[in-house]
């Protein structure tokens, strides 16, 4: 699912933790509304302006992915408006 012209929901959920630890980080509908957002008004504009490529380290993560990375269950990630990301 695209989420905005460069973003997708793979991109925005994906964790090696929850690969490994089989968790699943599927994001409930209002959370991918979330993201959808997030992509739109942040992460999409930033990589316009810079024309250069945006790289997702960390976006959405359920209340199990955050207990096992030891970050609270109530941080904007688990809400999906978050994404640690690198430009290159």
């Amino acid at each position: 699912m695209q989420l905005s012209s460069n973003f997708s929901l793979g991109e925005l959920t994906k964790s090696q933790t929850a690969t490994r630890k089989g968790i699943d980080n599927t994001p409930s509908p209002e959370h991918q509304e979330n993201l959808k957002r997030l992509c739109e008004n942040v992460l999409q504009p930033v990589r316009d302006h810079f024309s250069r490529v945006v790289t997702v380290s960390s976006g959405y993560r359920s209340p199990e992915l955050c207990t096992a990375i030891g970050s609270k269950t109530t941080s904007q990630h688990a809400k999906g408006e978050a994404a640690d990301f690198e430009i290159f």
